[in-house]
């Protein structure tokens, strides 16, 4: 019986003829092709799939993709790994294929076979797979619907460790690589936009599972390891927008320090439900809540241990991706005015001592990462109590990052805007700031910028010109300005003018 497969089969004419596409796709038939054969098939199919994008398209007119989708039916741990192997080169940088395997049911029927097969390598191509399919924008909300809690209770939660509150570790299920196939699948349906966003929030042990691998590979020396790359790009995502997209509840407790110093006037307010401007400038020195010593799901996103391990990873990692998305969970936790945001800054900036590592990364090649690491400057920088500190840490490491010249590129228009709208929130209510941006020669420079744009359009110029309008308020400094070979036309001329007007 063993040899059975090499025997002639009159339908499919001689087993030893050349194999090709239209012949294998005829050959994926439960019905009358045996086990082996079809696993010869769609080993056949998968390697002719293997970066030959003709290949794929052939296969979808052949119609093959609905018959390997109907093998995952067959019992046969040989067959199942085949047919997912050749399903993940298919679907690879190829839509139509991505869309019509969601279209047939593809991604429960691949679960189903997720759960209950014990082979690793099956595991690694359906893993695999997802992920190639989580990459196309139209599939990542019917992944979050069809996929995320399966992929959270069957791989997340138990390769990470943090049921038991021990490290990652592989058991004979689970291995290293199909956790990070399955990170990188989160990490595209973590930027399906805000509806997304919020049912991963609530996804009962996710974010504790993602924290917990994140601070265990930190403890053991790995800020490099690849799936924590994709562990943190998935919180940054899901900590973009967070003040404004938190159910009521959090945004009660946040809030309810304010309860104890409510005076008559503001109870219409309700619970705060109305989030004004005026309602925000009263929270501005409000206390923030005690801090839970046990944080669950979501309440992690804002917690201190958060922020100390992105700060490690900011200081430890060398992978930018790693260091661009610990940078930019920072800068979404501090943009806004209301208590969430100004307690993160507070933290990073006086209590974790964040300023250093987020000035060295002004310095490194990486344009997108320098450019998140000022926009978090630029955030912590509206703090008012925080802004000598700021300056004193971070002023001459802003003006080198100010080009000689305008910039051309996006990137460097708005690394450069940053920086100046930077330099103007930690001048704009300091006499002492203001003069020690200009002992550090960087003012021609950011009058080329300010000039630099005929029309004023252009990000950098505007906050270029913003910033100089801002030095001549400084009355104080006039003389210091004129000794250093500037007039005030320099400082206040239509173009700042208009830039500083605009602001207000």
């Amino acid at each position: 019986l063993l040899d059975r497969s090499t025997f002639t089969d009159s339908q499919l004419g001689n087993a030893d003829m050349e194999m090709t596409l239209e012949r294998a796709v005829s050959m994926l038939d439960a019905d009358h092709t045996l086990p082996p054969r079809i696993s010869a098939a769609a080993t056949f199919i998968q390697h002719e799939c293997f970066q030959k994008s003709e290949a794929r398209k052939r296969v979808n007119q052949l119609r093959g993709i609905p018959k390997l989708l109907q093998l995952l039916k067959v019992q046969n741990e040989d067959v199942q790994r085949a047919v997912c192997g050749a399903l993940r080169n298919l679907v690879f940088e190829d839509n139509d294929n991505k869309l019509e395997v969601a279209e047939l049911n593809g991604v429960p029927r691949l679960l189903q076979v997720l759960k209950q097969t014990r082979d690793l390598e099956t595991k690694k191509q359906i893993t695999g797979l997802l992920w190639n399919l989580s990459s196309n924008d139209k599939l990542k909300n019917l992944m979050i619907t069809e996929a995320l809690l399966i992929l959270t209770e069957n791989i997340i939660i138990p390769f990470s460790g943090w049921p038991e509150g021990d490290y990652p570790k592989a058991n004979g299920l689970l291995d290293f690589d199909i956790f990070y196939n399955v990170t990188g699948c989160l990490r595209n349906m973590s930027s399906a936009g805000p509806d997304g966003r919020k049912v991963m929030r609530r996804c009962d042990g996710l974010i504790d599972s993602l924290v917990h691998y994140v601070r265990g590979t930190i403890a053991d020396y790995q800020p490099d390891d690849k799936a924590t790359e994709n562990c943190v790009c998935i919180l940054h995502n899901l900590s973009y927008q967070l003040e404004t997209e938190l159910p009521d509840r959090y945004a009660q407790s946040i809030y309810i320090q304010n309860r104890t110093i409510q005076t008559d006037n503001n109870k219409s307010i309700g619970c705060f439900g109305s989030r004004s401007r005026k309602i925000k400038e009263q929270y501005q020195d409000m206390p923030m809540p005690e801090e839970k010593s046990n944080p669950k799901g979501v309440e992690w996103l804002w917690h201190s241990i958060v922020i100390r391990m992105y700060l490690s990873l900011i200081a430890k990692s060398v992978r930018n991706y790693t260091q661009e998305a610990s940078l930019g969970a920072l800068q979404n936790l501090t943009a806004g005015s209301g208590p969430m945001p100004t307690s993160v800054a507070q933290t990073v900036v006086q209590k974790e001592n964040g300023l250093q590592h987020t000035r060295k990364m002004l310095h490194i090649g990486d344009p997108s990462v320098k450019k998140t690491a000022v926009s978090l400057l630029r955030n912590l920088s509206r703090n008012l109590s925080l802004q000598n500190e700021i300056a004193k840490e971070t002023l001459p490491d802003l003006v080198s990052i100010i080009p000689d010249t305008a910039p051309s590129t996006d990137l460097l228009i708005e690394t450069t805007a940053s920086a100046c709208y930077t330099l103007n929130n930690i001048i704009q209510n300091s006499y002492q700031n203001a003069r020690d941006l200009l002992n550090t020669g960087g003012l021609q420079k950011i009058m080329t910028i300010s000039s630099g744009d005929v029309y004023g359009s252009n990000k950098a110029s505007k906050a270029a010109s913003v910033l100089l309008y801002s030095l001549w308020t400084h009355t104080e400094l006039h003389n210091a300005y004129k000794k250093a070979q500037f007039k005030k036309t320099d400082f206040v001329n239509s173009r700042t003018a208009k830039a500083y007007h605009s602001l207000k």
